[in-house]
């Protein structure tokens, strides 16, 4: 298939649909380019060479269609292609297996097939500022299955209760766990939302994560965080 690239401007978030049904496809570039900050960049099947795709690297959202038997393992091939892509996956909700696999490779949203639009579009935008997107459920699932790595987790205990991870830091991740932005974070501390970036920037190389999500589960595991409070309710 083509790319058919949509005019766009700086304002709009471009994104790359991925899927092998062209049902899907087009009904996905009708819904996305109904929305003035939005512009579809080009529509491509899994038979495809990821390698020659060249919209790839003029994309900031790749919105992937998954199915049964299809290659999860496209994700890791899209972002070879452009690190800064942020891949959300539509899924069916019930393969809690694919879902946990995507989000391993790379993906940083999933939306399941049984939700609404609405919440595809607020998750395209959600990802391009740089959160995740994803619900209570499936964190659970992934928790469930990262005892194999009870060594990195002890580490980063013995590291918070030996005054590695400051105070504010461990505020910081407390707010992170409850889902709030980093705005929402910079109003309840009284401080700015470049303080903010640079708690996280701190936090990230204390702990060995690259993103909001991994700390979550990090934190989760360690008992940093309480299986309450673990993303809020906007990351559904």
């Amino acid at each position: 298939m083509n790319g058919v690239p949509s005019k766009k401007s700086k304002q709009q978030i471009r994104v790359l649909l991925f899927s092998n049904y062209q049902i899907v496809l087009e009904s996905l570039k009708l819904l996305i380019e109904a929305n003035g900050d939005l512009a579809v960049t080009g529509l491509h099947s899994f038979a495809e060479n990821v390698g020659r795709i060249g919209s790839i690297a003029h994309s900031d959202i790749a919105v992937v269609d998954l199915s049964s038997g299809d290659r999860v393992e496209i994700i890791s091939d899209l972002l070879r292609k452009n690190p800064r892509l942020r891949v959300v996956v539509v899924i069916a909700g019930l393969d809690l297996d694919s879902q946990a696999n995507a989000l391993k490779l790379g993906a940083v949203g999933i939306v399941q097939k049984e939700q609404s639009t609405k919440l595809l579009l607020e998750a395209i935008r959600q990802t391009y500022s740089g959160e995740t997107w994803l619900n209570q459920v499936l964190l659970s699932k992934i928790l469930e299955r990262s005892k194999s790595g009870e060594k990195k987790f002890d580490k980063l205990l013995h590291r918070s209760q030996n005054g590695s991870l400051t105070p504010r830091e461990l505020e910081v991740i407390r707010f992170i766990g409850e889902g709030l932005k980093n705005k929402s974070i910079a109003d309840r501390l009284s401080i700015t939302e470049a303080t903010v970036r640079h708690h996280l920037s701190s936090i990230y190389g204390k702990i060995g994560v690259a993103d909001r999500l991994n700390l979550v589960i990090v934190a989760y595991q360690t008992g940093l965080l309480e299986p309450a409070v673990v993303l809020g309710e906007n990351l559904q």
